[in-house]
């Protein structure tokens, strides 16, 4: 192909946006195929299946179909003790590919897809730069071979290997080469690197930089979004020409929630094609899906993508919002919390137990939950707790480590607040970094601090954070917890012995009233009451009958119940949390007041969730509240409101 002959890839991409399709391993695996040795086998052993993937994602609309060969390479398959197929395994993944294409009778791009090695380069890993461009380069004439129209570099951590993966493609061939990084919610790579860093890429690459620049992975589109634009803006700021470089945006179907021991993608089809006008409105020239996007998926970003277009050559006049839609500070941790002030001459389990028995006219408990830092500054913090404590918090919750992603840890959050700000504290204590030494010798150690508020969680699962590769302990889990927590109250550790004096520590347990699996829910936590938990915390909910009818059904709840409060921002706010956050579901005719109150969201969240607390407060114990967007000011006034209400009461 000559320079004043563009690739027909590229051709129909400065005509026009395209289509991609969506994940390749969430439907093999949906049709059986776990019990091979890799997904990439499947191109040897079943290649039907892997056919009908392909043409299954064309009929609904893809115009980039990429081959089932993301970890083809020798490093990856050598883990399968495949690594003497790479060449075999990668060009069947571009042959079936070409099949599917023949099949469906559509005019298709088959491009390659390329994954990273998992290993990693000096100062952080021994692998050498020679060794990654060979792995690469073998793969990528294999898939050449094959008869791959491109090449698609995806979900990459490292900008030098992906730069060296880039530099590979350009060794091979001519052909077209799209590079996409992968950013966490908080907007980093697992390496820390930024969407700004790409134009570090960028330019060390200089002329060998790729075609298309972009994003897959990593997050559910909303946090995807916040991260694109910053790419784009970043990249456009280098004077680029757009006929060099343009984008692309793959983002997951949410974030995943673990059933049955395998990852669910939660984000509906009609949630993530509304994102689609987004993306292209921020740059993005290829759209399409990542892990958990399915063909309904993309039928769904095919008709938004269609009816874009039809708007575009037409002149009508649309929406240009492309602000920031998501603040993960806000949203990250959403399970659980409480604690109350004056522990010292009742406990958190006494005073909850009072407030149960004489109802709650003169007495309510409110709870704030703060992330802790994820550094050691703790200025912010401290200044968002002594805020809410004069506001009249009775304790402020701290999560650990939530959504497996690290910060500072819990405990010494804790124990900073409680000696800066004099507030009171729940520890939210997770199973998942601590074996069952480590958990009896941290909660004795909670004791000693006088952080003698609980809550019990089986914590999320590395591999859903920041740290995938990070091992989880598990030795039990939250059920398994709140009865070691209750050995140690009645001076006891887990084997037997003794330990002293035993402990006074009050028990929380997480409940979600919205669980998908309702019969498992209501198991569990009736499996937490009998182990010995205190009291009960929920999910933020957003109707008064999602925690009533679970309730009812439950026969009444024995001990105290905290409901979960997460005041709305805005109508995308909403759509986030109900399409993206496991474990969270939003009535449609709130989402719909979101939407018709506009700039105005802010204030008609807090209205709503002032409401609902009033709706409930016959059924509940207190509440610990989740603000939004850090929004510190107005949950000190909706918790000012709270407290002032009881006082009216007495």
């Amino acid at each position: 192909m000559s320079k004043s002959t563009p690739h027909p890839f590229l051709q129909a991409l400065a005509r026009r946006p395209i289509l991609a399709d969506g994940g390749i391993g969430t439907l093999l695996y949906s049709r059986g195929t776990m019990g091979e040795a890799s997904f990439e086998h499947l191109n040897l052993t079943r290649q039907e299946t892997v056919q009908q993937v392909h043409v299954d994602y064309i009929n609904a609309g893809s115009e980039i179909i990429e081959t089932n060969s993301f970890s083809g390479n020798r490093i990856k398959l050598a883990n399968h003790g495949l690594d003497s197929d790479v060449w075999k395994i990668n060009v069947w993944a571009a042959k079936i590919a070409r099949n599917a294409r023949e099949i469906a009778g559509q005019p298709t791009f088959v491009a390659g897809s390329v994954g990273p090695t998992g290993k990693l380069l000096p100062p952080l890993g021994d692998t050498q730069k020679d060794e990654l461009d060979s792995v690469f380069r073998e793969q990528m004439e294999a898939l050449l071979a094959g008869g791959v129209d491109l090449f698609l570099i995806e979900t990459m951590s490292s900008l030098e290997e992906t730069a060296i993966a880039v530099r590979a493609a350009r060794k091979v061939s001519k052909l077209p080469v799209i590079a996409q990084l992968s950013f966490s919610v908080e907007g980093h790579t697992l390496l820390g690197a930024t969407p700004e860093d790409v134009t570090k890429l960028l330019e060390d690459l200089g002329d060998e930089m790729p075609d298309v620049i972009g994003i897959n992975c990593g997050a559910g589109p909303g946090p995807v979004f916040d991260s694109f634009l910053r790419l784009t803006t970043a990249v456009r700021a280098m004077k680029i020409p757009e006929d060099r470089l343009t984008f692309s945006c793959l983002p997951n179907a949410g974030q995943p929630s673990l059933m049955g021991g395998r990852p669910m993608f939660m984000s509906k089809p009609k949630y993530c094609a509304s994102y689609i006008e987004p993306y292209l409105r921020a740059g993005a020239r290829i759209v399409g899906g990542c892990c958990g996007t399915t063909p309904e998926h993309i039928k769904a970003m095919r008709q938004t993508l269609d009816k874009f277009l039809k708007q575009e050559s037409s002149g009508e006049v649309r929406s240009t919002q492309t602000a920031v839609l998501f603040h993960p500070e806000a949203i990250e941790n959403t399970i659980e919390t409480e604690k109350g002030k004056g522990s010292e001459e009742i406990s958190l389990a006494d005073r909850l137990r009072n407030i149960k028995k004489n109802g709650n006219d003169e007495d309510f408990y409110v709870s704030v939950e703060l992330d802790p830092p994820k550094g050691a500054g703790v200025k912010k913090i401290t200044a968002a707790a002594e805020l809410l404590y004069k506001a009249g918090a009775d304790a402020i919750n701290v999560g650990d480590s939530p959504m497996a992603r690290v910060r500072m840890s819990s405990l010494a959050t804790c124990q900073l607040l409680s000696q800066r700000v004099g507030v009171d504290t729940i520890i939210h204590f997770t199973t998942r970094d601590r074996n069952l030494m480590g958990m009896q010798a941290d909660l004795i150690g909670c004791q000693a601090l006088g952080l003698k508020n609980i809550l019990a969680l089986t914590g999320d699962p590395p591999a859903l954070g920041n740290y995938a590769h990070a091992t989880a302990v598990y030795d039990v889990d939250s059920i398994g917890l709140i009865k070691i927590i209750k050995q140690l109250n009645e001076g006891k550790d887990i084997a037997g012995n003794t330990i002293g004096a035993p402990l006074t520590l009050s028990i929380g347990c997480a409940l979600n009233p919205t669980a998908q699996n309702r019969t498992l829910e209501m198991e569990r936590i009736k499996r937490k009451i009998e182990a010995g938990a205190d009291f009960i915390m929920t999910q933020p909910i957003y109707r008064v009958s999602d925690l009533t009818d679970f309730l009812e059904e439950m026969g009444g709840s024995p001990i105290p119940v905290l409901v979960g409060i997460m005041p709305l921002h805005s109508s995308k706010h909403a759509e986030y949390l109900h399409n993206e956050v496991p474990g969270i579901t939003i009535p449609k005719h709130i989402r719909e007041a979101m939407a018709k109150a506009g700039e105005d969201g802010a204030r008609i969240g807090l209205e709503l969730a002032e409401k609902l607390l009033e709706e409930l407060r016959d059924t509940i114990e207190g509440t610990y509240l989740v603000p939004s967007f850090g929004r510190y000011d107005d949950m000190a006034a909706l918790v000012t409101r709270l407290k002032s209400k009881v006082r009216a009461l007495k």
